[in-house]
C-alpha cells in the first residue's frame, strides 16, 4: 500500500485515510519521525499514555472506597499536617 501526499505552504503533510484509519490516528495525535540508513525517514506513532492505563497500574490499590471518601481522607490528613507545623497550643493565647 503506497501513498503520496504533498508538503502544503505551511510545511505540513496530510495522511491520507487509510493510513490514519490504519495507525488508529485520531487529530492531534504524535508521531515521532526517525531517519533510515537509506536516507528517508519513517513515522511512528507516539504511544498516548491515557487515565486508563495509569487506573490500570493502581488497581492493586482499590479498597472499594468512594473518591468522596478517599477526598475526605486525605483532606483530614492535611489539616493534621498542617496542624502538626504550626506552634504548640497555648491555653492562655487569646482566641
Amino acid at each position: 500500500m503506497n501513498f503520496t501526499t504533498t508538503l502544503t505552504t505551511k510545511n505540513q503533510l496530510t495522511l491520507p485515510k487509510p493510513v490514519r484509519d490504519k495507525l488508529g490516528l485520531k487529530t492531534g495525535a504524535k508521531i515521532d519521525i526517525f531517519p533510515t540508513l537509506d536516507g528517508g525517514f519513517i513515522g511512528k506513532p507516539k504511544r498516548q499514555s491515557n487515565i486508563a492505563e495509569f487506573a490500570g497500574d493502581l488497581a492493586g490499590l482499590d479498597d472499594g472506597k468512594s473518591w468522596k471518601e478517599i477526598r475526605n481522607e486525605a483532606e483530614k490528613l492535611a489539616v493534621k499536617e498542617w496542624v502538626s507545623q504550626k506552634r504548640p497550643y497555648d491555653k492562655n493565647r487569646s482566641r
